[in-house]
Protein backbone atom coordinates (compact mmCIF):
# COMPACT_ATOMS: atom_id res chain seq x y z
CA UNK A 1 0.00 0.00 0.00
CA UNK A 2 1.10 3.64 -0.97
CA UNK A 3 0.23 5.19 2.74
CA UNK A 4 2.65 1.96 4.33
CA UNK A 5 5.73 2.77 1.94
CA UNK A 6 4.90 6.56 2.46
CA UNK A 7 4.60 6.14 6.07
CA UNK A 8 8.08 3.72 6.40
CA UNK A 9 10.17 6.45 4.09
CA UNK A 10 9.02 9.61 6.55
CA UNK A 11 10.14 7.31 9.00
CA UNK A 12 13.70 7.35 7.96
CA UNK A 13 13.81 10.84 7.76
CA UNK A 14 15.44 11.42 11.33
CA UNK A 15 16.33 14.87 10.11
CA UNK A 16 12.88 16.15 10.08
CA UNK A 17 12.86 15.68 14.26
CA UNK A 18 15.01 18.42 14.88
CA UNK A 19 13.30 20.76 12.54
CA UNK A 20 10.15 19.94 14.02
CA UNK A 21 11.12 20.43 17.20
CA UNK A 22 12.61 24.27 16.32
CA UNK A 23 9.21 25.13 14.23
CA UNK A 24 7.26 24.01 17.61
CA UNK A 25 9.25 25.77 19.60
CA UNK A 26 9.10 29.09 17.54
CA UNK A 27 5.15 28.50 17.58
CA UNK A 28 5.14 28.53 20.98
CA UNK A 29 6.90 31.65 21.52
CA UNK A 30 4.38 33.42 18.95
CA UNK A 31 1.45 32.47 20.88
CA UNK A 32 2.54 33.00 24.04
CA UNK A 33 -0.02 34.88 26.38
CA UNK A 34 -3.61 36.09 26.04
CA UNK A 35 -3.07 37.78 22.99
CA UNK A 36 -1.05 34.93 21.23
CA UNK A 37 -3.61 32.37 22.34
CA UNK A 38 -6.29 34.68 21.11
CA UNK A 39 -4.44 34.80 17.63
CA UNK A 40 -4.03 31.27 17.49
CA UNK A 41 -7.41 30.30 18.06
CA UNK A 42 -8.76 32.32 15.25
CA UNK A 43 -6.09 30.58 13.12
CA UNK A 44 -7.61 27.47 14.17
CA UNK A 45 -10.95 28.10 13.73
CA UNK A 46 -12.62 28.54 16.48
CA UNK A 47 -14.82 31.22 15.66
CA UNK A 48 -15.95 29.40 12.71
CA UNK A 49 -16.93 26.16 14.51
CA UNK A 50 -14.29 24.32 11.77
CA UNK A 51 -10.77 24.30 10.99
CA UNK A 52 -9.79 27.48 8.88
CA UNK A 53 -6.98 25.72 6.80
CA UNK A 54 -9.23 23.17 4.44
CA UNK A 55 -11.97 26.23 4.00
CA UNK A 56 -8.88 28.38 2.59
CA UNK A 57 -6.54 25.52 1.12
CA UNK A 58 -9.51 25.12 -2.16
CA UNK A 59 -8.20 28.42 -3.16
CA UNK A 60 -4.53 28.12 -4.12
CA UNK A 61 -4.93 24.27 -5.39
CA UNK A 62 -8.13 25.43 -7.88
CA UNK A 63 -6.42 28.52 -8.94
CA UNK A 64 -3.03 26.72 -10.03
CA UNK A 65 -5.21 24.00 -11.71
CA UNK A 66 -7.05 26.60 -13.77
CA UNK A 67 -3.79 28.53 -14.51
CA UNK A 68 -1.94 25.36 -15.88
CA UNK A 69 -5.34 25.14 -18.30
CA UNK A 70 -4.84 28.62 -19.18
CA UNK A 71 -1.16 27.90 -20.29
CA UNK A 72 -1.59 25.01 -21.78
CA UNK A 73 -4.35 26.80 -23.81
CA UNK A 74 -2.60 29.68 -24.26
CA UNK A 75 0.41 27.51 -26.01
CA UNK A 76 -2.06 26.09 -28.51
CA UNK A 77 -3.14 29.33 -29.05
CA UNK A 78 -0.42 32.08 -29.27
CA UNK A 79 -2.21 34.38 -31.18
CA UNK A 80 -3.96 35.82 -27.64
CA UNK A 81 -3.01 36.67 -24.75
CA UNK A 82 -5.87 36.52 -22.64
CA UNK A 83 -5.10 33.42 -21.95
CA UNK A 84 -1.55 33.46 -20.70
CA UNK A 85 -2.90 37.15 -18.74
CA UNK A 86 -5.01 34.52 -17.22
CA UNK A 87 -2.77 32.58 -16.05
CA UNK A 88 -0.97 34.97 -14.29
CA UNK A 89 -3.92 36.23 -12.28
CA UNK A 90 -4.74 32.85 -11.29
CA UNK A 91 -1.26 32.23 -10.06
CA UNK A 92 -1.01 35.45 -8.25
CA UNK A 93 -3.94 34.92 -6.36
CA UNK A 94 -3.45 31.23 -5.58
CA UNK A 95 0.18 32.70 -3.83
CA UNK A 96 -1.93 35.25 -1.54
CA UNK A 97 -4.51 32.46 -0.40
CA UNK A 98 -1.22 30.19 0.05
CA UNK A 99 -0.21 32.17 2.56
CA UNK A 100 -3.03 32.02 4.41
CA UNK A 101 -3.54 28.66 3.89
CA UNK A 102 0.53 28.35 5.30
CA UNK A 103 -0.15 30.24 8.81
CA UNK A 104 -3.31 28.73 9.47
CA UNK A 105 -1.74 24.83 8.37
CA UNK A 106 1.67 25.51 10.73
CA UNK A 107 -0.68 26.56 13.52
CA UNK A 108 -2.58 23.52 13.71
CA UNK A 109 0.76 21.55 12.81
CA UNK A 110 2.48 22.83 16.06
CA UNK A 111 -0.28 20.69 18.27
CA UNK A 112 0.83 17.67 16.78
CA UNK A 113 3.14 15.02 17.91
CA UNK A 114 4.88 11.62 16.38
CA UNK A 115 3.56 10.10 13.31
CA UNK A 116 1.37 13.18 12.52
CA UNK A 117 4.00 15.34 12.98
CA UNK A 118 6.14 14.00 10.49
CA UNK A 119 3.74 13.76 8.35
CA UNK A 120 2.87 17.56 8.72
CA UNK A 121 5.94 18.69 8.50
CA UNK A 122 6.66 16.57 4.94
CA UNK A 123 3.32 18.21 4.08
CA UNK A 124 4.79 21.60 4.74
CA UNK A 125 7.95 21.57 3.21
CA UNK A 126 6.73 20.43 0.05
CA UNK A 127 3.75 23.11 -0.03
CA UNK A 128 6.23 25.99 0.94
CA UNK A 129 8.35 24.93 -1.95
CA UNK A 130 5.98 24.70 -4.05
CA UNK A 131 4.66 28.56 -3.10
CA UNK A 132 8.50 30.06 -3.28
CA UNK A 133 8.20 28.48 -7.43
CA UNK A 134 4.88 29.99 -7.09
CA UNK A 135 6.03 33.52 -6.58
CA UNK A 136 8.88 33.15 -8.80
CA UNK A 137 6.95 32.12 -11.76
CA UNK A 138 4.02 34.92 -10.86
CA UNK A 139 7.11 37.73 -10.86
CA UNK A 140 9.00 36.48 -14.23
CA UNK A 141 5.60 36.26 -15.94
CA UNK A 142 4.93 40.11 -15.26
CA UNK A 143 7.44 41.28 -17.59
CA UNK A 144 7.47 38.64 -19.95
CA UNK A 145 4.06 37.13 -19.83
CA UNK A 146 4.13 33.37 -21.30
CA UNK A 147 7.46 33.17 -19.69
CA UNK A 148 8.40 29.79 -20.52
CA UNK A 149 10.68 29.31 -17.22
CA UNK A 150 7.74 30.25 -14.98
CA UNK A 151 5.44 28.10 -16.91
CA UNK A 152 7.44 25.32 -16.26
CA UNK A 153 8.08 26.53 -12.66
CA UNK A 154 4.48 26.46 -12.15
CA UNK A 155 4.47 23.19 -13.49
CA UNK A 156 6.90 22.06 -11.09
CA UNK A 157 4.99 23.88 -8.47
CA UNK A 158 1.94 22.13 -9.65
CA UNK A 159 3.54 18.68 -9.27
CA UNK A 160 4.83 19.42 -5.18
CA UNK A 161 0.77 20.74 -4.72
CA UNK A 162 -0.52 17.21 -5.59
CA UNK A 163 1.94 15.52 -3.53
CA UNK A 164 1.49 17.93 -0.47
CA UNK A 165 -2.15 17.62 -0.78
CA UNK A 166 -1.72 13.69 -0.54
CA UNK A 167 -0.04 13.61 2.56
CA UNK A 168 -2.71 16.53 4.09
CA UNK A 169 -5.51 13.56 2.88
CA UNK A 170 -3.05 10.67 5.05
CA UNK A 171 -2.88 13.14 7.88
CA UNK A 172 -6.73 13.69 8.04
CA UNK A 173 -8.59 10.46 6.77
CA UNK A 174 -6.00 7.73 7.87
CA UNK A 175 -4.54 9.59 10.71
CA UNK A 176 -7.37 11.83 12.09
CA UNK A 177 -6.05 14.72 12.54
CA UNK A 178 -7.95 17.53 12.88
CA UNK A 179 -11.30 15.24 12.77
CA UNK A 180 -14.29 15.73 15.70
CA UNK A 181 -13.40 12.86 18.12
CA UNK A 182 -17.23 12.92 18.94
CA UNK A 183 -17.91 11.54 15.98
CA UNK A 184 -17.33 7.64 16.15
CA UNK A 185 -19.29 8.29 19.89
CA UNK A 186 -23.02 7.23 20.35
CA UNK A 187 -24.06 9.30 22.77
CA UNK A 188 -27.13 8.26 24.95
CA UNK A 189 -30.48 9.65 23.90
CA UNK A 190 -32.59 8.20 26.38
CA UNK A 191 -32.30 8.39 30.28
CA UNK A 192 -29.01 5.82 31.23
CA UNK A 193 -27.28 5.14 34.33
CA UNK A 194 -24.06 6.90 34.83
CA UNK A 195 -22.51 6.94 38.43
CA UNK A 196 -23.79 7.22 42.38
CA UNK A 197 -24.20 11.09 42.85
CA UNK A 198 -22.06 9.88 46.04
CA UNK A 199 -19.35 10.03 44.04
CA UNK A 200 -19.91 13.86 42.85
CA UNK A 201 -17.32 16.04 44.98
CA UNK A 202 -18.72 19.67 44.60
CA UNK A 203 -16.81 21.54 41.88
CA UNK A 204 -14.63 18.77 41.50
CA UNK A 205 -14.41 16.80 38.01
CA UNK A 206 -15.53 13.10 37.50
CA UNK A 207 -15.10 10.95 34.49
CA UNK A 208 -17.62 7.98 33.96
CA UNK A 209 -18.10 5.65 31.58
CA UNK A 210 -21.60 5.62 29.96
CA UNK A 211 -22.41 2.56 27.49
CA UNK A 212 -18.79 2.66 26.35
CA UNK A 213 -19.19 7.05 25.80
CA UNK A 214 -16.61 8.94 28.66
CA UNK A 215 -19.15 11.73 29.93
CA UNK A 216 -17.65 14.55 32.41
CA UNK A 217 -19.80 15.58 35.39
CA UNK A 218 -19.40 18.45 37.84
CA UNK A 219 -21.45 18.98 40.77
CA UNK A 220 -22.80 22.75 40.89
CA UNK A 221 -24.79 23.17 44.01
CA UNK A 222 -27.65 21.34 43.89
CA UNK A 223 -27.10 20.89 39.59
CA UNK A 224 -24.89 18.57 38.20
CA UNK A 225 -22.98 19.44 34.74
CA UNK A 226 -22.35 17.03 32.11
CA UNK A 227 -20.85 17.24 28.68
CA UNK A 228 -18.02 14.72 26.69
CA UNK A 229 -14.66 13.77 28.71
CA UNK A 230 -13.47 13.37 24.96
CA UNK A 231 -11.89 16.85 24.08
CA UNK A 232 -13.00 17.55 20.32
CA UNK A 233 -9.73 18.61 18.87
CA UNK A 234 -7.56 15.66 20.08
CA UNK A 235 -9.40 13.22 22.20
CA UNK A 236 -7.72 14.54 25.60
CA UNK A 237 -9.28 13.69 29.14
CA UNK A 238 -11.23 16.86 30.01
CA UNK A 239 -11.57 15.36 33.58
CA UNK A 240 -7.91 15.68 33.53
CA UNK A 241 -7.26 19.67 32.81
CA UNK A 242 -7.95 22.27 35.32
CA UNK A 243 -10.97 23.72 36.18
CA UNK A 244 -11.45 27.44 36.48
CA UNK A 245 -15.08 28.60 37.41
CA UNK A 246 -17.39 27.00 34.53
CA UNK A 247 -14.65 26.61 31.78
CA UNK A 248 -12.18 23.24 32.22
CA UNK A 249 -8.95 23.59 29.91
CA UNK A 250 -7.57 20.47 27.81
CA UNK A 251 -4.47 19.17 29.48
CA UNK A 252 -3.20 18.28 25.86
CA UNK A 253 -3.46 21.18 23.88
CA UNK A 254 -5.06 23.82 25.94
CA UNK A 255 -8.46 23.71 24.55
CA UNK A 256 -11.21 24.94 26.95
CA UNK A 257 -15.25 24.51 27.04
CA UNK A 258 -18.08 25.58 29.45
CA UNK A 259 -18.89 22.90 31.14
CA UNK A 260 -22.92 24.42 31.24
CA UNK A 261 -23.03 24.65 27.53
CA UNK A 262 -19.98 22.30 26.06
CA UNK A 263 -19.20 25.96 23.50
CA UNK A 264 -15.94 26.18 22.65
CA UNK A 265 -13.77 28.97 24.95
CA UNK A 266 -10.77 29.27 23.36
CA UNK A 267 -9.01 26.90 20.60
CA UNK A 268 -7.25 24.60 19.20
CA UNK A 269 -10.51 22.83 19.31
CA UNK A 270 -13.18 24.34 16.83
CA UNK A 271 -15.95 21.60 17.76
CA UNK A 272 -17.98 22.31 20.94
CA UNK A 273 -18.59 19.25 23.75
CA UNK A 274 -21.58 16.88 23.39
CA UNK A 275 -23.55 18.12 25.98
CA UNK A 276 -26.11 16.32 28.61
CA UNK A 277 -29.23 16.71 30.48
CA UNK A 278 -28.73 14.48 34.49
CA UNK A 279 -31.18 13.72 36.80
CA UNK A 280 -30.85 11.91 39.81
CA UNK A 281 -32.97 8.18 40.85
CA UNK A 282 -32.89 6.63 43.92
CA UNK A 283 -28.97 8.21 44.05
CA UNK A 284 -28.21 7.29 40.36
CA UNK A 285 -26.53 9.71 38.26
CA UNK A 286 -28.74 9.18 34.80
CA UNK A 287 -27.79 11.01 31.94
CA UNK A 288 -28.96 11.70 28.28
CA UNK A 289 -27.65 13.67 25.19
CA UNK A 290 -29.12 17.20 25.43
CA UNK A 291 -31.78 17.80 22.33
CA UNK A 292 -30.12 21.35 22.36
CA UNK A 293 -26.71 19.80 22.21
CA UNK A 294 -24.14 22.11 20.39
CA UNK A 295 -22.65 19.29 19.17
CA UNK A 296 -25.24 16.56 17.26
CA UNK A 297 -25.26 13.01 17.52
Amino acid sequence: MLHRAVDRFLERQRWLEPLADFLQKIAAAIYKGTAGHALKSFLNGTWLGHPLHPVITDIPVGAWTLAILFDLIHLANRGSAVWIDGATLLVGVGVLAALGAWVTGYTDWSDTYDRERRFGIAHALLMSTALVLYIVSFFLRLPVAGHAFAIILSWIGYVLVITAAYLGGELVFNIGTGVNHHAWQTPPTEWTPALRESMLTEGKPQKADVDGTPIFFCKRGTSILAISNTCAHAGGPLNEGPLQGDVITCPWHGSRFDIRTGAVKGGPATVAQVRYETRVQAGQVEVRRAPDSLQPS
